[in-house]
Order: structure tokens, then C-alpha cells, then sequence
């Protein structure tokens, strides 16, 4: 027997990121604090890396060099220094969005990131 009051329609998980997040597989990091945390996923805004155990908070801005490089890659590996403002801490890890970066620093994220989503999308 179904109630309508107490059972509700679930609606699917929206999507509300501008751009898809890509995995991390294989020797990819970001380097903060002088600590080499894993990268889990990333885009051309910004990243998720776990586990997290540090002195930083949401919402400050923060120093890093982001690494990644996957296994098998021809795409070559990124290599940045950038700025960060750092969104949340939390069990996942620590997610943090791209701070106004350089050109050119910007123009090999998107150049790196669309290579990587033509390489999934296949």
C-alpha cells in the first residue's frame, strides 16, 4: 500500500558543476603545505584531494602545486604552481577552486583538461 504523504517521488542528483570533474588515475597529487596529498578528481576550476589532515579552513587562500599525471598517459603530465581558495574540509578530503590564475597558467589547464575529456569521451 502506497501513502501518498509519506512517500515521495526521489528526483535524480543534479549535475550543478560547470564542468565534469575528471579522475585522477594514477601518480597525481597536489602538494600542500609541503605535504603530497592524492588527487581524486579534478577540473579546470579547481580539485579534490584526500586524505586531509592540515592547518588550512574554508574559504582561505592557499599556495599549491597541483601534479597530475596518469598511467599510460600521452597526453604528458601537468605541472602547476597555482592559488587556491579552498571551499571545504571535510571527510572526503579538501576541495578547492582555482584562484584568478595567470594566462598562461589558465590557457594549459583548459588545453591539458580538454585533452583528458576527449581521451574519456572515447
Amino acid at each position: 500500500m502506497r501513502l501518498p504523504f509519506l512517500s515521495r517521488p526521489t528526483t535524480p542528483p543534479v549535475e550543478r558543476r560547470r564542468q565534469p570533474r575528471l579522475r585522477a588515475r594514477g601518480d597525481s597529487f597536489v602538494r600542500i603545505e609541503s605535504r603530497d596529498v592524492a588527487l581524486i578528481n579534478w577540473s579546470e576550476e579547481g580539485f579534490l584531494a584526500g586524505p586531509y589532515a592540515g592547518g588550512l579552513i574554508a574559504g582561505q587562500k592557499a599556495a599549491v602545486r597541483i601534479v597530475v599525471h596518469d598511467f599510460h598517459d600521452r597526453s604528458g603530465k601537468l605541472d602547476l604552481e597555482l592559488t587556491v581558495v579552498i571551499k571545504r574540509i571535510d571527510g572526503r578530503g579538501i576541495a578547492a577552486r582555482f584562484y584568478s590564475p595567470d594566462r598562461y597558467k589558465r590557457n594549459t589547464l583548459q588545453t591539458y583538461y580538454a585533452a583528458k575529456r576527449a581521451e574519456v569521451k572515447k
